[in-house]
């Protein structure tokens, strides 16, 4: 499983040997274990999909065997994402079977009732995967698109499982769900504003529309009311009214103020509904949009600061999302990594942004957990992000030393930018005769492709990143050989040590 952190959600890539042991372990995993392993992969590590395909075939398993009990509760660990039921249940169908046992049934049927809610049908409700796939994006025509099923959409999951509606409000959105699965939309209830604005829909005027007005929150705030942004009004109605371009753009306080306020639970759906695209395929979205960029989410500002530069946004609007790149409280609050400022650094041609990037990936550092001992970190020069990767994990230990592969040492700065230092890098004389390690608590080699193991001490332990994207079938090589880069990557060290390491130790 360590091995393809940085495939995330791309179950699909994994070599076909590798996907039949992970099932055939967990068709057969120890109750006792398998629960609190799924729950951890679901919650701790960016490996969604696999933790769905993970608690379908461990619950597969039992019910073949007749043994009772735990199944729901599994099937519940997993499902955290409105979009969860639906890959599960179309995963289950694929591999399984139609028929649904009654845990299935039941666990989902509780998920939706706690998941299901009009952010989350505006932003999945779609017949789109919405998934994270790492560093094998790239290949994905290689493998065919994406090789999994599509994920059941919010109508056919309910009825399938028949959830119980929490309220009335969710009654009407079950029913809606229900009617525009199956193209039978006549009107959308009052209790639907989000959904009815999303669809270009006049909000029906009530008390309660009236006194959630974004002139109204705006009036309250000035005048010391409290009033609660987050249950108020959230990003998402911001989003379907700059998207159905009905009136003006929010006010920027109001926008700012709905980022501070943390106001939507499903912060991910506003990634996912924002037509970040359209500022180049459409012009004349600029002015609608423009106004809500420095607002949006971090990630999403990294991965489109290309677009906007095609797009020609002004520049205030640059340097208010160049400010938010550099705030430390902001990156902290992000969780990102390094490599996702290097991405983003060599993404962008223009080099506005390159203090900014350099700024965010030095405060990213903290997102790296720290490695005791002393580390000997090789490196095979030809990637960037290889290289950022090898000097943020060397500044994040107690005590290392960074070499290129076949080369000399690259002095290192413990408080240097990685964007820094990859500069100084690429114009630094690495050449020399490699020294054999002495003295290292572990070595860490970074290259394109794991052929033979280098010269390392006995008792000395060896981990080596493979960064290879595509190579057909990839042989199962036992030990310590991880494949891909991710900001995960950094967190595998520290999991072996804690985990497996210990496991090995009590035989």
């Amino acid at each position: 499983m360590l091995a393809r952190v940085a495939y995330e959600d791309a179950f699909f890539a994994w070599p076909r040997p590798a996907r039949e042991r992970y099932v055939s372990l967990l068709r057969r995993a120890d109750p006792a274990w398998a629960p609190g392993f799924l729950r951890w992969l679901r919650t701790a590590t960016p490996m969604r999909y696999p933790a769905l395909v993970g608690a379908a075939a461990f619950v597969a398993g039992r019910l073949e065997r007749g043994e009772h009990g735990v199944s729901r509760q599994v099937i519940t660990s997993v499902l955290h994402r409105a979009d969860d039921p639906g890959h599960l249940l179309a995963h289950w169908a694929a591999a399984h079977g139609p028929s649904l046992p009654k845990p299935v049934k039941r666990a989902v049927a509780d998920a939706v009732t706690h998941l299901y809610d009009e952010p989350a049908l505006v932003a999945y409700d779609d017949g789109g995967h919405h998934f994270e796939v790492g560093f094998v994006q790239g290949d994905l025509p290689r493998y065919g698109g994406i090789g999994t099923p599509r994920p059941l959409r919010f109508g056919e999951v309910i009825r399938l499982v028949h959830p119980r509606a929490r309220d009335r409000e969710q009654g009407d959105l079950f029913r809606h769900a229900l009617a525009r699965r199956h193209g039978k939309v006549r009107t959308i209830p009052a209790t639907l504003p989000l959904v009815r604005s999303w669809a270009g829909l006049p909000r029906i005027a009530d008390p309660l529309s009236r006194a959630l007005s974004p002139e109204r929150l705006l009036v309250g705030q000035a005048a010391g009311t409290a009033i609660d942004l987050a249950t108020a009004v959230g990003p998402m109605q911001v989003v379907a009214g700059l998207r159905s371009g009905s009136g003006q753009p929010p006010p920027g306080r109001l926008l700012a103020r709905l980022r501070h306020a943390g106001a939507s639970s499903h912060a991910g759906t506003l990634v996912a509904a924002l037509p970040v695209s359209d500022l180049v395929a459409d012009p004349s979205a600029r002015a609608r949009l423009e106004p809500l960029i420095p607002h949006l989410p971090l990630t999403l500002l990294l991965a489109h600061l290309r677009r906007f530069d095609a797009a020609g946004i002004g520049f205030e609007t640059a340097m208010a999302v160049a400010a938010r790149i550099a705030d430390p409280a902001e990156v902290r609050a992000s969780g990102l990594g390094p490599l996702r400022f290097a991405a983003a650094w060599g993404a962008v041609d223009s080099r506005r942004w390159e203090p900014a990037l350099a700024a965010g990936a030095r405060h990213s550092l903290g997102a790296v957990p720290r490695l005791g001992g002393r580390t000997l970190v090789v490196v095979e020069p030809g990637s960037d992000a290889r290289i950022v990767f090898g000097i943020a994990l060397a500044q994040r230990c107690d005590d290392a030393d960074l070499a290129v592969l076949g080369g000399g040492r690259f002095p290192l700065d413990p408080d240097e930018s990685p964007l820094h230092a990859l500069i100084r890098w690429h114009s630094t004389d690495l050449c020399g005769t490699p020294d054999r390690p002495t003295g290292h608590d572990r070595v860490v080699l970074v290259t394109e492709q794991f052929d033979e193991a280098p010269d390392v001490p006995a008792g000395v332990p060896l981990y080596v990143w493979e960064t290879r994207r595509h190579s057909g079938y990839e042989p199962e090589v036992a030990g310590r050989v991880f494949r891909g880069l991710g900001d995960a990557s950094f967190r595998i060290i520290p999991w072996w040590e804690e985990f497996v390491a210990d496991d090995q130790n009590e035989y």
